[in-house]
C-alpha cells in the first residue's frame, strides 16, 4: 500500500475487515432467521453454523499465503484481490436467486464458498495490517479489525434483515454489494512494497562459505508454517484463550435473536435490535477498548469483557420469563453482551497481533489464533441451538454464563496475557 496516502491505507484495511464480515452475518445471522420466520424449526437451524467452518479450519493453509504469491501483485493483493472477487460474485448470485425454502440449497453452497474465499482473505488481510503499521498502532489497528469485520457481520445480518422487510432480500443486498464493490476497486488501485521471493531450494539461497544445517535454518525461517507456531512460547495459551472467549461470548446476542422470534418479535425489529447492537459494539466494546488499552492492561480489559457478558447472559434469563419482552430490555442485554464481546475481542487480538509480528509469519500466527477462536465460536452456536431446542432458552443461556466463568479462571491462571500487563 506505499502509494496510498496514510489516510487511504486505514480506509483499505477497514473496508477489507468490512467485506469479509458480511457473508458470515449473511449466512450465519440473516439466513437462519430468515428460515426462521418461514417456518423452520430450531433443529433444521443447527447445522448453519458449520457454514463458519473455513474460518476454522484455515490454519491449514494459512502458510500457502504466505509462502506462494504472485511478485506482480505483491505478496498480500496476489490472493485478497481473487477473494475479493469471489465474495462479490457469491452476493450477485445470492441477490439474483434469492432466500427462500427452494433456493435454500444453492444459497448455502454459496455462502459456504463465500466462507472459504473470506476466510483467505482474513488470513492476508491480518498479514498485510501487522506489516504496514507499527508496534504503537496496533490498539487502534485491532479495533479496527474487531469493530470492522463485526460490522460486515451486522451489515450481512441485521442490516440485510432490515433492508429485506422494506424492499425485499435481492435489494436488501445492494448495499454489502456496494461495499465489497469499492474495496476491491481501491485493492486494484492499491500497491505493494516489493518482496523478493520465498527461496524455492536451499542451494539457491546459501552463501557458499555456510554449512548446510544452517542453510536449512535459513530456509525454515523463510518459510511460514503451523509447527513453527506450535513451537513458539505462549502459543498454546494463547489458543485456549481464543477458543474460551469466543464460547463465553457466542450467547449474548445469537440466541438471544431467536428466543425473540418465539415471543412475538417481527424480523425486522430482530434487526434493528441487531444494528443497535452492532453500533454499541464498534463504539462502546471496539472503541472503548482501544482507548480503554492505552491505560489498562490487556489481562484487565479481557476479563471486563468477559463480566460483561455474564451480565448480559443474566438479563436474557431475566427477560425470558417475562411475558413480553419490551424493546428497551432487549435492547439493554443486547448492548451488555456487544459491549463485552468487543473490548474482550480488542484485548485478545492485540495480544495476538503483538505475538505475530514478534515472528516472521505473521498471516500463519494470526490465523492459528483466529481459528481456535472461530472453532469455539462454532461448535458453541451449534451446542446452543441443540440445547435450547431440547431444554429451553435458559439453559442455553446459562451454559454460556458457565463458560465465561471458566475463561475468567483460566485468564487469571494463565501467563499469556501477563506478558502483556503494562499498558
Amino acid at each position: 500500500m506505499t502509494n496510498l496516502h496514510p489516510g487511504l491505507r486505514w480506509l483499505l484495511i477497514g473496508l477489507l475487515y468490512l467485506s469479509q464480515g458480511i457473508p458470515l452475518g449473511l449466512a450465519m445471522d440473516a439466513l437462519p432467521t430468515l428460515l426462521k420466520q418461514q417456518g423452520a424449526s430450531l433443529e433444521n437451524l443447527i447445522f448453519l453454523p458449520f457454514v463458519g467452518l473455513p474460518w476454522v479450519l484455515k490454519f491449514l493453509w494459512a502458510s500457502r499465503v504466505d509462502n506462494h504469491y504472485s511478485t506482480a501483485l505483491g505478496r498480500r493483493r496476489s490472493w485478497l484481490i481473487p477473494m475479493q472477487s469471489i465474495l462479490l460474485l457469491c452476493l450477485i448470485l445470492v441477490a439474483t436467486i434469492g432466500i427462500h425454502p427452494a433456493s435454500s440449497t444453492w444459497v448455502i453452497t454459496l455462502a459456504v464458498i463465500a466462507s472459504f474465499a473470506s476466510a483467505t482473505q482474513d488470513i492476508a488481510t491480518d498479514a498485510m495490517a501487522s506489516e504496514s503499521f507499527d508496534t504503537t498502532q496496533l490498539s487502534k489497528v485491532n479495533a479496527i479489525q474487531v469493530a470492522g469485520t463485526m460490522v460486515g457481520f451486522f451489515i450481512g445480518g441485521a442490516g440485510v434483515m432490515i433492508l429485506s422487510g422494506h424492499c425485499g432480500i435481492s435489494t436488501a443486498l445492494l448495499l454489502p454489494i456496494s461495499i465489497i464493490t469499492t474495496s476491491l476497486v481501491l485493492l486494484i488501485l492499491s500497491q505493494e512494497k516489493a518482496v523478493q521471493p520465498v527461496a524455492p531450494s536451499i542451494s539457491s539461497n546459501r552463501p557458499s562459505n555456510m554449512p548446510p544445517n544452517d542453510a536449512l535454518t535459513v530456509r525454515q525461517q523463510r518459510h511460514a508454517s503451523l509447527g513453527r507456531f506450535l513451537q513458539r512460547r505462549g502459543s498454546t495459551s494463547l489458543l485456549l484463550l481464543a477458543a474460551f472467549s469466543a464460547i463465553a461470548m457466542v450467547s449474548s446476542f445469537g440466541l438471544g435473536k431467536l428466543a425473540l422470534l418465539d415471543h412475538g418479535w417481527s424480523v425486522t425489529q430482530v434487526g434493528q435490535l441487531g444494528m443497535l447492537g452492532g453500533v454499541s459494539t464498534i463504539l462502546l466494546g471496539c472503541g472503548g477498548g482501544a482507548l480503554l488499552l492505552r491505560f489498562f492492561s490487556i489481562r484487565l480489559i479481557f476479563i471486563w469483557g468477559m463480566l460483561m457478558g455474564i451480565l448480559a447472559a443474566v438479563l436474557w434469563l431475566f427477560l425470558l420469563q417475562q411475558t413480553q419482552i419490551l424493546f428497551v430490555a432487549a435492547l439493554a442485554a443486547t448492548m451488555l453482551g456487544c459491549f463485552g464481546a468487543g473490548c474482550a475481542s480488542v484485548a485478545l487480538m492485540t495480544q495476538a497481533m503483538r505475538f505475530a509480528q514478534q515472528g516472521k509469519q505473521a498471516g500463519t500466527d494470526m490465523t492459528c489464533v483466529q481459528s481456535a477462536r472461530d472453532m469455539g465460536e462454532m461448535l458453541m452456536s451449534s451446542s446452543l441451538l441443540s440445547i435450547s431446542a431440547a431444554l429451553g432458552y435458559a439453559a442455553g443461556f446459562a451454559m454460556g454464563i458457565v463458560a465465561a466463568i471458566v475463561t475468567i479462571v483460566v485468564v487469571v491462571l494463565s501467563r499469556q496475557l501477563k506478558a502483556n500487563d503494562a499498558p
